[in-house]
């Protein structure tokens, strides 16, 4: 039997990026060889495709990596669905579906909206998959496919297993990879999503179990034995059984004792209260985590409470940033702008902190409204689009309480401009740099760093990229040193590649030119009450 899966593009049509597309990294040193990358690894694809049985013949295609044969001779095409490749996720069954092939439709988006979802398929997986894939592929061969497929239970993770297959080519063509080693979360954030899948309980893969899958990566990647490998863990939330997550990293040392050769560097998101585990703090520096992404979001309790993330408000982000520092970890720190409680003043005290802390990596979000969120903005009248494409967190897709949709775009947009402005980035890149003690985890022997700058800087010049030039110029004389390693510098890079795309979104947007949602109450009121008088 013949199965294509595949993972859709966001939107091909438009010039706007995610921030972990990671576009730069591979192009600057590349250039100007053309081979098509892509930062993260898409996590739920390769999962998919290692519990596959071997009757089936399956070919995997990442539309950010590979084209789509839309004449390939197949029998079943899986496609796995996010809300912001939705639309695009609908183009590619409808056409498949109009050659009379069978497609079924995964992910997030057929759970969240079922009914839309089979408008464009045969049949759709409305819950986790582990338990029901098999049984959807033979009921595709034997040509008894049924509309809604839903998984008894939650998948137990201590009984998984999954070795992912053996690419070693299209490994090299991502930044990071990843791997995944829980589900669930014990918190209720008001704009999350994942929860209503996956659940508040906690369930995490034994450390024998991880290991195995690690082990996989560390005997068959090359750029870990070359380089660095950068391997992410796409959990939403590792740090929600503390006691489990230390079994992990318990784990995760003794395998990297037995591979000493093998260079790997972790991240995972994990909430703040992480940086008060000492415990934790240590044994995350000595399995070799570095990327640490942390929902932060705002730091006005008013806003923390709308969001019902009580669970920050008890801590200090400055001493967070520090603390996780002092580890030889850095934070990408997300954060929300948009919600009921958020002015204008939002965007200047969210740069002051990074300003102040040194963060090298914002990571930037409008709050895009899912789940009972949305159903709730529906009901209120306040959603100002329904195309999937915009729901990406760089769209403002909704009417804001106290700012109009304009000025919350131009704001975010504002914001991410001067953040990432490479003046900006530099002082901030030199000021953390500093504050790091140990050899930093992406360095290279210093004559290949200074081999990588001369390339960098060489290639931006043959790209027209004069600001591009005078950014690496600044830190000649700290990579000269050793001071800063040139993945560092790409990273920003890319990071201010991403910034200069983002300011795309504001035509992209429709509908913006409307009041603030208080200021639409206070006109209805006004309207009512001048209708009395007049009556």
């Amino acid at each position: 039997m013949r199965v294509l899966l595949i993972y859709p593009r966001r939107d091909p049509g438009s010039p706007v990026r995610t921030q972990f597309s990671l576009e730069k990294v591979h192009e600057l040193p590349l250039w100007p060889l053309r081979a098509r990358s892509y930062g993260f690894q898409f996590n739920g694809l390769e999962t998919l495709a290692a519990m596959t049985p071997r009757w089936v013949k399956l070919t995997v295609v990442n539309e950010n990596l590979q084209d789509i044969h839309f004449d390939a001779r197949v029998d079943l095409v899986a496609i796995t669905v996010m809300v912001t490749n939705a639309t695009r996720a609908y183009q590619i069954s409808d056409a498949f579906r109009k050659r009379g092939v069978k497609v079924v439709l995964g992910g997030y988006h057929p759970f969240m909206v079922p009914d839309h979802a089979l408008q464009h398929a045969d049949a759709i997986c409305a819950s986790e998959a582990e338990m029901v894939w098999e049984r959807i592929l033979e009921d595709a061969r034997d040509g008894k496919l049924r509309p809604t497929y839903i998984q008894e239970g939650k998948t137990d993770m201590a009984a998984l297993c999954q070795p992912p297959r053996v690419r070693r080519r299209e490994w090299m063509r991502h930044v990071v990879l990843t791997l995944q080693a829980s589900r669930g979360c014990p918190f209720d954030c008001d704009f999350c999503s994942i929860i209503q899948m996956l659940g508040h309980d906690m369930r995490y893969k034994t450390p024998e179990h991880l290991c195995a899958e690690l082990e996989t990566i560390y005997r068959n990647d090359l750029v870990g034995r070359w380089y660095c490998r950068p391997i992410f863990f796409v959990d939403d939330n590792i740090f929600g059984r503390p006691r489990d997550l230390k079994a992990l990293l318990r784990g995760i040392i003794a395998l990297n004792r037995r591979h000493p050769r093998y260079r790997a560097v972790f991240g995972s998101q994990m909430t703040i209260n992480v940086y008060k585990d000492k415990e934790a703090l240590d044994l995350l520096q000595e399995a070799g985590f570095y990327y640490i992404f942390m929902g932060l979001e705002s730091q006005d309790p008013a806003t923390l409470r709308a969001y019902n993330k009580l669970h920050n408000i008890a801590f200090n982000y400055d001493d967070a940033v520090a603390t996780l520092r002092a580890h030889d970890m850095e934070v990408i720190a997300s954060f929300i702008f948009g919600t009921d409680t958020d002015t204008e003043a939002c965007f200047e005290a969210a740069y002051d902190f990074f300003d102040r802390t040194n963060v090298l990596y914002p990571y930037f979000n409008i709050l895009t409204p899912t789940a009972k969120q949305w159903f709730r903005f529906l009901d209120e009248g306040r959603l100002i689009t329904a195309k999937a494409k915009l729901y990406d967190a760089h769209h403002t897709v909704f009417v804001p309480m106290l700012m109009t949709p304009r000025r919350l775009q131009e704001g975010f947009i504002a914001l991410v401009n001067r953040t990432f402005d490479y003046g900006n980035v530099a002082k901030r890149l030199l000021a953390a740099r500093l504050a790091q003690r140990q050899r930093h985890r992406l360095a290279l022997p210093l004559p290949l760093e200074k081999l990588t700058y001369a390339k960098i800087h060489w290639t931006l010049g043959r790209m027209g990229d004069q600001a591009g030039q005078r950014f690496l110029e600044a830190l000649r004389p700290h990579v000269w040193s050793g001071r800063i390693p040139m993945a560092e510098a790409l990273l920003q890079i890319d990071q201010h590649d991403w910034a200069v795309r983002n300011q795309a979104t504001l035509r992209e947007c429709h509908s913006l030119d409307v009041p603030a949602w208080s200021e639409r109450g206070a006109a209805a009121g006004r309207d009512r009450t001048a209708t009395s008088a007049a009556s």
